[in-house]
C-alpha cells in the first residue's frame, strides 16, 4: 500500500515539475514577444513620425458677387477644370467673375439667369496647383521634423497603397492660434495646457490624382532618420511662391521623358514627347511638297522677270507676259497652300512636345513613358519667384 502511495505522489510530482515547466515557457514566449514588440515599437518611433491626424486639401476660394443682379454666362459646373484668369460668369455686365488660378470647380450653388445677391455663393474652387496632406503634428514632436523629410502616405479612401512624398513646408502658427482658440481656462479661472498641433505640408511624388479626393483623410509616415531627397533639398533651400503644373489631354502615348525631378529647365526646353511617328511622317512629306513649291515659285518669278524684259524691248506679245504672270500666280499659290500644310504639320508635332512654360525647377513627374498622356505631367517651381 505504500508503494503505492510512493508512486502517486511522484506521479504528482512529475505532473506539478511539468506544469512548471510548460508555465516558464510560456512566461518566457510573452516575455520575448513582448521584448520584439517592445523593440520594434522603439525603432519605429525612433526612425518615423506616424499620425493619422492628415487630410487632402488645398486652397479653396469662395466666388461671391457685390451686387445684385442676373447672373448672366454663367457655365461653369461642378468637376469642371477652369484656366486662371478664365471668366466663370457676369452680373447683367456689371460685375465679372474670374477663376483666380488653374482649379476644378468643387461646389455650383448658382445657374444661369438666376438672381444673386450680395455675398451669396455662387462657387467654390479648389487650386489644383496646391493640393497637398496637410498632417497636424503634436508640438513635443514638431522638433524632429524638419523640410526634406521622405515621408510615406496612405490615403483611407485607397485602401492600403502607400505613396511617397516628402515634407515641403512646416507652418509657422498653430490653427487654434490663428483661430484665437489657443488659451483655454476653467470656471475656476485656472489655465489648462492644451497640446498644440502644428500644420505640415506634404507633397506627394506618386502619380496620383488628388483632385477628386480633397478633404478626405490620410495617415503619414515620416522618416526621421534616413537621408532627404535630392528633390527636397533643393527645395528646402529654395521657396517658390508660384508653381506651375502642365497638363495635356492628348491621349497620345508618351514615347519619351526628358527631365526627372530636381532638374533645372528653362522656357520652351522639351519636357516629355509623344509617339508622333505618323505626325512625324506628314511633316517630312509636307517640307519636301513646300521645298518643291518653293522651287517652282522661284522658277516662275525668274520666267515672268525675263518675259516681262522682253515685253518691255517688245519682242514679245502682251499674251506672253499674260501667260507669265498667269503661271506666276499660280506657283504663289501652290506655294502658299504648301506652306499652310506644312504649318499644319509642324503645329502637330509641335503638340507632341510638352515644353516649360517657365525657368524652374522640376518638383514633380507624373509623366510615364508607354503610358497614355492624360491629366498632370510635371510640376514646375518657378526660378524667378524662387526666394531664400
Amino acid at each position: 500500500m505504500s508503494a503505492e502511495i510512493k508512486k502517486n505522489e511522484n506521479t504528482e510530482v512529475k505532473k506539478k515539475s511539468k506544469g512548471k515547466i510548460i508555465f516558464i515557457l510560456l512566461l518566457a514566449m510573452v516575455l520575448t514577444a513582448g521584448a520584439v514588440f517592445g523593440f520594434s515599437f522603439y525603432r519605429q518611433s525612433e526612425n518615423y513620425l506616424v499620425t493619422d491626424n492628415a487630410r487632402i486639401t488645398t486652397n479653396l476660394v469662395t466666388i461671391m458677387p457685390t451686387v445684385t443682379g442676373i447672373l448672366e454666362n454663367y457655365t461653369i459646373y461642378e468637376g469642371k477644370y477652369v484656366s486662371e484668369n478664365e471668366i466663370l460668369g457676369w452680373v447683367e455686365n456689371m460685375e465679372t467673375f474670374r477663376s483666380p488660378f488653374y482649379g476644378l470647380v468643387v461646389r455650383s450653388y448658382a445657374s444661369q439667369n438666376q438672381v444673386v445677391m450680395p455675398m451669396e455663393a455662387i462657387a467654390v474652387l479648389a487650386d489644383i496647383n496646391n493640393l497637398h496632406i496637410q498632417a497636424n503634428i503634436e508640438e513635443t514632436h514638431i522638433a524632429r521634423v524638419q523640410r526634406g523629410q521622405n515621408v510615406f502616405v496612405t490615403i483611407d479612401a485607397l485602401g492600403n497603397r502607400q505613396f511617397r512624398g516628402y515634407v515641403s513646408e512646416i507652418g509657422r502658427v498653430t490653427d487654434a492660434e490663428i483661430s484665437g482658440m489657443a488659451m483655454f481656462f476653467n470656471t475656476g479661472g485656472n489655465f489648462t495646457k492644451v497640446t498644440q498641433l502644428i500644420p505640415v505640408k506634404i507633397n506627394i511624388t506618386d502619380d496620383v490624382n488628388l483632385s477628386n479626393l480633397i478633404g478626405l483623410n490620410a495617415s503619414v509616415r515620416i522618416a526621421l532618420n534616413a537621408p532627404v531627397r535630392d528633390i527636397t533639398t533643393v527645395v528646402t533651400n529654395e521657396r517658390s511662391t508660384q508653381r506651375r503644373s502642365i497638363y495635356t489631354t492628348s491621349g497620345l502615348t508618351i514615347e519619351s521623358i526628358n527631365v526627372q525631378v530636381g532638374d533645372r529647365v528653362s522656357e520652351g526646353q522639351i519636357l516629355c514627347a509623344f509617339d508622333d511617328m505618323d505626325i512625324t511622317h506628314e511633316v517630312n512629306i509636307t517640307r519636301a511638297q513646300l521645298r518643291m513649291a518653293e522651287i517652282d515659285l522661284s522658277a516662275a518669278e525668274h520666267n515672268h522677270q525675263i518675259v516681262s524684259g522682253l515685253f518691255n524691248a517688245r519682242a514679245v506679245a502682251r499674251d506672253d507676259l499674260r501667260q507669265a504672270e498667269f503661271q506666276l500666280q499660280i506657283a504663289q499659290a501652290a506655294r502658299q497652300q504648301a506652306q499652310a500644310m506644312f504649318n499644319a504639320a509642324d503645329a502637330a508635332l509641335e503638340r507632341s512636345l510638352v515644353r516649360s512654360p517657365v525657368n524652374g525647377i522640376v518638383t514633380a513627374v507624373f509623366a510615364r513613358e508607354g503610358k497614355i498622356g492624360m491629366g498632370l505631367l510635371f510640376v514646375i517651381e518657378k526660378t524667378d519667384s524662387i526666394r531664400e
